[in-house]
């Protein structure tokens, strides 16, 4: 199976859209199989000026709303398999007269409307029995359910766990498979980071790139808690606001990403803690002199301080014009990619940014 990372997977998830041809991607238990597909689909959303709605996040009142008028939204329905017997796909049988109909579920009845549009996105597909597998077959090869026709706007993907990730799974049967495109997806930290810088600590983000292992580390022995994206994104929620030194940082660290993780993570931290900010900003040519090590922790401070403080650009890109290329363009993506239209403004009127470091950093940073 084709192994993509996190940015290939979006890019493939809009193109195979386009072509409505269905998409089925495998891959470790939270490293985004069903995160970026809600993020590409609200962006398409906006690009179609609908309004991109989430089934499993609606009220009944909501969905009564949805099916009157479905020509202006966008909806995500994530429906998980391993949790379905066939009566949630193909509805409760009842009699009409002489005639056996099915009373199919709220979302199928959405999804026939012709002027509905969205995703159904069955999740955990190879989790389900086989009888499941089944019923669903008939969405996907047919385009069709309990005899009614899905609409021509609705587009299908499929997700699931690997044998080796000791999650129970049935094999999906051939004629089942081969109605899809299938990938494998596989964490990266470069893909990981350009999201991550966003919406995670910044300080894990800096560690993830120092120890670009602990991105997706299963325990090998499942006593431990395993690592992942997922857990990173944890991890950062629960941190908050606490300064990254507070002992309560390696706790909420380790019961999200587990044990190993907490004390790699509490090296990065003894790195930060040791860093004398106040000769950093007044004499930024000492950074030059530093070990790798704690170059990362530097990378990781900066970041936090544009988050905490953007009128300390200025200072900021003083200290990365003197660090090594690679720190100077991390720094600079983490601190973009939090905020890129505060960091444009805030670069373009940073004359030693626009005459030094963008014609020597610029094609890595753009």
């Amino acid at each position: 199976m084709q192994k993509i990372n996190t940015k290939q997977y979006s890019e493939l998830l809009s193109y195979l859209y386009e072509r409505k041809v269905p998409m089925f991607v495998q891959g470790g238990p939270g490293i985004g199989k069903s995160e970026i597909p809600r993020q590409v689909f609200a962006k398409i959303a906006e690009q179609k000026n609908l309004e991109f709605v989430r089934w499993d996040k609606t009220t009944l009142s909501e969905k009564d709303a949805l099916a009157k008028h479905p020509e202006k939204y966008f909806v995500f329905c994530d429906q998980r398999l391993s949790q379905m017997d066939t009566t949630d796909l193909r509805g409760i049988p009842k009699m009409s007269g002489d005639k056996m109909e099915s009373m199919p579920p709220f979302w199928v009845k959405f999804f026939c409307n012709e002027k509905a549009e969205g995703v159904i996105f069955f999740d955990e597909i190879n989790l389900a029995p086989p009888i499941v597998q089944g019923s669903a077959y008939q969405i996907i090869h047919d385009g069709s359910m309990s005899d009614m026709k899905l609409s021509d706007k609705v587009y299908l993907i499929a997700a699931g766990n690997r044998a080796e990730d000791k999650a129970f799974t049935f094999e999906l049967p051939l004629p089942l498979r081969d109605r899809f495109a299938e990938i494998e997806l596989v964490p990266d930290a470069e893909s990981w980071t350009n999201w991550a810088s966003a919406n995670v600590n910044p300080h894990i983000v800096a560690f993830i790139n120092w120890k670009e292992s602990y991105l997706y580390k299963v325990s090998e022995s499942g006593q431990d808690k395993s690592t992942t994206p997922r857990g990173l994104k944890r991890a950062s929620d629960l941190i908050g606001k606490k300064n990254i030194t507070s002992p309560d940082v390696t706790l909420l660290a380790s019961i999200s990403c587990g044990e190993a993780f907490a004390t790699e993570f509490q090296a990065y931290v003894k790195y930060f803690q040791a860093l004398d900010w106040d000769k950093i900003y007044s004499n930024p040519e000492t950074v030059a002199k530093l070990e790798v090590s704690q170059l990362f922790a530097v990378s990781g401070g900066l970041s936090e301080h544009f988050q905490k403080s953007p009128d300390k650009f200025n200072d900021i890109v003083t200290v990365i014009e003197h660090m090594a290329p690679e720190f100077s363009v991390m720094s600079l993506r983490m601190m973009r990619d939090w905020n890129p239209k505060l960091f444009k403004n805030r670069a373009v009127k940073n004359k030693k940014f626009v005459d030094e470091l963008a014609p020597r950093l610029g094609k890595f940073i753009i």
